[in-house]
């Protein structure tokens, strides 16, 4: 169940990224922030998913 969450969320901001730039009549503004939102959670993402790698592998 967890994985599929994290496949949803990785797959909405990759996506809406996508989808985002795409569309010509959004602000810069809210571009940017939803950039940086994206941004933010996927780092977060992979900090944690290479946390648990690493953790379970020394164990």
């Amino acid at each position: 169940m967890k994985n599929n969450l994290l496949l949803a969320v990785v797959l909405f901001f990759v996506l809406g990224s996508a989808m985002v730039s795409s569309i010509n009549s959004l602000s810069s503004t809210f571009k940017s922030i939803f950039y940086g939102v994206a941004l933010t959670v996927l780092i977060l993402v992979g900090v944690v998913s290479l946390y648990k790698y690493f953790t379970k592998t020394t164990h």
